[in-house]
């Protein structure tokens, strides 16, 4: 424990020398982005001011413009006065068209077009709309990017009423802002190309937008949509950190409002240019980080290297030793009566102490034989098995653990050439497995003595018809009556006989030494043929018998089926004995007795028979339930049972790999039986749909 732990501290010495220069310098490089980041959003913040300044002393001026403008224009006005009047105003910078609307929204006159033309009619212009409709009141209006109908350029629309002294609309007066001067003016100020500066309207849309790299410039679009943009409109300032829904680029900067108009400046940076400044810094950190970790990893190897020799060296000694003591051991399980130990390298089969040696053995020159030693070689990994042979007419029943013993070290190196090496220990259960069938048969013995009167009344029943039938043909043959009537009789003569001959098959069947190997055999079956043995003998105590074998879908299990057969009859029995003894307390007592089968499917066809024999007898007591299925316990008188029924059924069906448990319902006892089953192929098809 001393080595191991030494060497798990190293290398965990080896991992943090490794690690730790990795953390730092992922530290760094993350404090590095950080700052870098919030040097952006401060530059961001100085040029969203100057422009939200430049923005709200151009509009006023626009603005004051306009308001003189149209005081100077007045009330008594025509549109040969007004074009001169227009052409002759000095416009504010960027201002490249103004222009006069009338009350209906039609267009009179502009510095670019005179009167006189062809009437255009503006009044679905937004810019023109809020004034007719007096949705902006006295206040200039900042409209979105549209292209002039004269001007044929893009631009913003400043649109302001022009109203008499009473208050009345005498005319819209509209100046067009380009919006090229304002993207260039912009673009003139950006002092990097992953830099956007956008104004937006308090509406979501793009008054100008001057896009970073990998972008394109561009004005009215929508951003209503964004989540970001809604957080702004509620802000008059702030950062911004958000991915666009425009191009999908993620940017970080500032935005400030307008304190006197609907407008906002954004100014915004790629954030992974931002985090690409860091990268060069993060590579020279890392380079020097990478350097001490190799020098300090290469001495760590050197002396893990120096470590797994010596360990090596001492492994060769506990190994030697450990093949010595196996060895004895070995040789000491082989001289074991029965037990046959055979050592298999690739094909060749060594066998070790007195036992496997023993030719006289049908077992021990199974084992040794190139058909097991193939088998073997099939197998993947240790097993342990059971295995039925043949030898000069007599069957034979071996069970075997099969363990791998291959040397570690061949496998770790990957070496293919290796042959397998396995130690095979097999235990001759022939004899074994005899007496146990000689006690099954001893208590299939017993359960036929119970069942003599019943089986006696069963054959009985067809006797009497036969007697019948042929008294009935022998008296039309004397009256002369048709040959029909006699064919009819003989027929039914015929029929008895047949299942006369069914019952003592079965019984014959039932009677005899079961075989040493699994056959597949119906669930159903198996049920049919305990109830044809034991169902009339219940039904004549006067208990209700039914059964549902059919719900079994045709499952198979690998079972002896007359030892199936037993185990039911062997419940079938306790439960009648149970409603016998009820009867004694509660004469008349309707005793019933319910047999059943259900299946659990699973994948690829296997699946678990469930077979339920239930009575309402009133249960196993508490005290009991946990020792039924013990050899020789029984609650019946001295000798009216042997208490081998159940201990025998418990084991017929622990060896066919189920299970048999007992519990008690609100009305009687509850006997389940589990067994491994395979479904037929048309029945699995079904499975899915069902």
């Amino acid at each position: 424990w001393a080595g191991k732990a030494k060497h798990v501290f190293v290398w965990l010495l080896l991992a943090f020398v490794c690690v730790a220069p990795i953390i730092v310098t992922l530290v760094t490089y993350q404090l590095h982005t950080k700052r870098e980041e919030r040097q952006a959003v401060l530059n961001s913040q100085k040029l969203a001011y100057v422009l939200m300044s430049h923005i709200d002393r151009t509009v006023e001026a626009i603005d004051s413009f306009m308001i003189s403008f149209g005081n100077y224009l007045g009330e008594k006005w025509n549109p040969e006065d007004v074009y001169r009047e227009l052409r002759n105003a000095n416009l504010p910078a960027s201002i490249v068209q103004l222009s006069l609307v009338d009350v209906n929204g039609r267009f009179i006159a502009s510095n670019l077009a005179p009167p006189g033309g062809a009437p255009i009619d503006l009044s679905d212009r937004e810019h023109i709309r809020v004034h007719l409709d007096a949705l902006a009141g006295d206040n200039i209006f900042i409209s979105k990017p549209v292209k002039g109908r004269v001007s044929k350029l893009w631009t913003i629309q400043f649109s302001r009423a022009i109203r008499s002294e009473t208050g009345r609309l005498i005319g819209i007066l509209v100046a067009s802002y380009e919006i090229s001067d304002i993207i260039d003016f912009y673009a003139r100020l950006r002092t990097d190309q992953h830099v956007i500066i956008a104004l937006v309207g308090f509406d979501g849309i793009i008054r100008a937008r001057v896009a970073g790299a990998g972008a394109r410039d561009s004005v009215g679009q929508d951003i209503n949509g964004s989540a970001t943009f809604q957080s702004m409109r509620s802000m008059p300032e702030g950062a911004y950190e958000s991915a666009s829904i425009l191009d999908g680029i993620d940017r970080i900067g500032y935005f400030v409002a307008s304190k006197k108009f609907p407008l906002v400046v954004l100014v915004a940076t790629d954030r992974n240019f931002v985090r690409s400044l860091s990268k060069e810094f993060m590579i020279a950190i890392g380079a020097v980080a990478g350097g001490v970790c190799i020098g300090l990893l290469l001495m760590g190897l050197i002396y893990i290297r120096y470590n797994r020799l010596e360990q090596k060296l001492r492994a060769r000694e506990i190994q030697s030793g450990a093949r010595q003591r196996e060895a004895q051991f070995l040789r000491a399980f082989g001289n074991m009566p029965g037990v046959s130990v055979v050592h298999v390298s690739g094909d060749v089969a060594t066998p070790i102490g007195a036992s496997s040696f023993d030719n006289a053995s049908p077992v021990a020159r199974y084992v040794r034989s190139r058909q097991f030693i193939s088998q073997l070689g099939a197998s993947d990994g240790s097993s342990v098995s059971v295995e039925h042979f043949t030898k000069d007419g007599e069957e034979f029943e071996i069970q075997y653990v099969v363990a791998q013993v291959n040397d570690l070290g061949a496998h770790a190196r990957g070496s293919e050439d290796t042959p397998r090496e396995m130690v095979v220990f097999a235990l001759d259960r022939t004899a074994a497995r005899t007496e146990e069938n000689n006690l099954y048969q001893m208590s299939k013995m017993a359960a036929l003595g119970e069942l003599v009167t019943g089986l006696a009344h069963e054959i009985n029943q067809p006797l009497g018809v036969i007697r019948l039938a042929a008294a009935n043909a022998l008296s039309g043959i004397k009256r002369g009556l048709p040959p029909e009537h006699v064919e009819e009789k003989l027929n039914r003569i015929v029929t008895q006989t047949g299942r006369m001959k069914a019952i003592i098959d079965h019984m014959r069947i039932f009677g005899r030494k079961s075989e040493l190997r699994l056959e597949p055999s119906a669930v159903s079956t198996a049920i049919e043929g305990a109830l044809q043995v034991v169902g009339a003998q219940i039904r004549l105590d006067d208990i209700t018998l039914t059964a549902a074998g059919g719900d079994c879908r045709g499952a198979k299990v690998m079972c002896r089926q007359e030892q199936l057969e037993q185990v039911l009859i062997n419940l079938l029995l306790n439960a009648r004995d149970a409603i016998r003894s009820r009867r004694q307390s509660e004469a008349g007592y309707r005793g019933a007795i319910d047999v059943s089968c259900t299946i659990d499917a699973a994948e690829g066809g296997a699946c678990t028979a469930r077979i339920t024999v239930r009575d309402n007898a009133g249960g196993v007591p508490e005290a009991i339930i946990g020792k039924v299925f013990q050899p020789f316990f029984t609650t019946k008188a001295a000798g009216q049972g042997t208490g081998l029924g159940l201990s025998v059924s418990f084991g017929i069906i622990r060896d066919h790999g189920g299970n048999l448990s007992v519990a008690n319902d609100a009305e009687g006892a509850v006997f389940t039986i589990l067994l491994p089953a395979v479904l037929p192929a048309e029945v699995i098809e079904l499975l899915p749909a069902q």
